[in-house]
């Protein structure tokens, strides 16, 4: 392990954020606690800012609106929510299983499951439109349990970006105009999805949460913690994070 320190300035705060990397080569998902620590952190912060101009999150347990949206998630996502389901007990890996797929025969009842197998063709002016038809089929996350995340610990990361201002019935008809997101001016949800690469400045790489058991991926062989997490911070910030020798901090 190697211990990584990262100063960054979020919105008018600077942060000093330390933590211990693995130098030998790991598969990608061992490194989402650390990405998703990393976010609760960049999140925290907008919070305390929120706040500061006397504004309050209207988000609570058993608002559940905002979890029939579509959730863009990586390829680790993609396997950590495979690994949470198989590790489910009967009969509730079932249930789970089937919400799933009556999610899916919906999005393709309403024509949408084609779109969203081919997220490379959805460009920024396609996207909100998308993501309001999405919503407009009232396909709840599998997860979602009385209005409430039932893997709020390992909720995706995308999710955990995700908070407002305004009013929580505004929530049950998203718009621009009529929802108040906290601005997260880092997402680590964004720099996570480019880690693998394969992007060009008009796409950013994207999976819907709904196709999480049928998309076509596997886990990627072991590949350098510090390379993944140097390659994460450089889509986070914009710059180029240079890989440390492994007897420096």
């Amino acid at each position: 392990m190697q211990t990584a320190s990262v100063k960054l300035r979020v919105g008018g705060k600077r942060v000093a954020l330390r933590f211990d990397v693995p130098t030998i080569p790991v598969a990608p998902t061992s490194l989402l606690p650390l990405f998703r620590s990393v976010t609760d952190t960049l999140v925290g912060i907008a919070e305390e800012e929120t706040r500061a101009r006397g504004l309050s999150i209207s988000c609570r347990k058993g608002c559940g609106a905002c979890c029939r949206q579509l959730v863009p998630i990586s390829e680790m996502e993609v396997i950590a929510i495979r690994r949470l389901i198989d590790s489910l007990p009967e009969p509730r890996r079932s249930t789970v299983i089937e919400r799933f797929e009556r999610g899916v025969a919906r999005l393709d009842e309403a024509g949408l499951l084609e779109t969203l197998r081919h997220p490379e063709q959805v460009d920024a002016e396609k996207a909100e439109r998308v993501g309001l038809d999405y919503f407009a089929q009232g396909v709840a996350c599998p997860f979602l349990e009385d209005e409430s995340c039932s893997i709020h610990p390992e909720r995706p990361l995308a999710c955990r970006e995700y908070l407002v201002t305004s009013p929580a019935s505004s929530c049950t008809h998203p718009s621009s105009d009529r929802v108040q997101c906290v601005p997260v001016p880092a997402k680590p949800s964004r720099a996570v999805r480019r880690i693998h690469g394969g992007s060009t400045p008009d796409f950013e790489p994207w999976i819907p949460m709904m196709l999480a058991l049928d998309w076509p991926v596997a886990e990627r062989s072991p590949q350098s913690g510090t390379s993944m997490v140097a390659r994460a911070f450089a889509h986070l910030t914009g710059a180029e994070i240079p890989t440390p020798d492994r007897s420096t901090d």
